[in-house]
């Protein structure tokens, strides 16, 4: 009898649509925080890949968020001086495929708002990125997820140097 209770209940569970996440490691592109100076507000707790036949959910651990925080920082680092803060918000990443196009290339876009307080000099700007990789036509969802560190370090890297370009133009507008 319990044996018949479990595969009904298993049954009944197949048959809803139950929300399935694909784990997407982050830990590779985050560092320990020993610079207070750039903050991040959190983002997105996790990514939808969309144009394929079902849309994946990725779910990253660490968050988006904190490796994005730890890639800006690693890359605006060489440009800080005393009193610099950069304070981000409005993370936002939408990743898709174009299953006509160019089936094994997923694409990321990655956008955010940051505020650089150079010594009392203040500027916001609003950054965006672009990133593609490849994964294997047909693979897994998986794939996407490894997928998801390597196009989120190439677009925070891009973003870093933008943001770094506009660190170096307020420390030079110092009197």
């Amino acid at each position: 009898m319990k044996r018949i209770l479990a595969m009904a209940g298993t049954v009944l569970l197949a048959a809803c649509g139950h929300d399935v996440r694909t784990p997407a490691p982050l830990g590779a592109l985050v560092v320990p925080n020993q610079a207070p100076w750039l903050i991040l507000a959190t983002g997105p707790e996790e990514v939808l890949v969309r144009g394929l036949d079902d849309t994946i959910k990725l779910s990253p651990e660490p968050s988006v968020a904190t490796a994005v925080e730890a890639q800006l920082r690693a890359g605006v680092q060489p440009d800080y001086f005393t009193n610099l803060t950069i304070a981000c918000d409005d993370l936002k990443t939408q990743m898709n495929v174009d299953t006509d196009e160019a089936p094994d290339t997923p694409k990321l876009d990655l956008s955010l708002r940051c505020t650089v307080n150079a010594r009392g000099l203040i500027v916001a700007h609003e950054y965006s990125a672009t990133s593609t990789a490849t994964v294997a036509a047909g693979s897994n969802d998986a794939a996407y997820g490894r997928a998801l560190g390597v196009l989120l370090k190439d677009a925070a890297d891009q973003i870093a140097g933008k943001l770094a370009a506009d660190v170096r133009v307020s420390r030079q507008a110092q009197p």
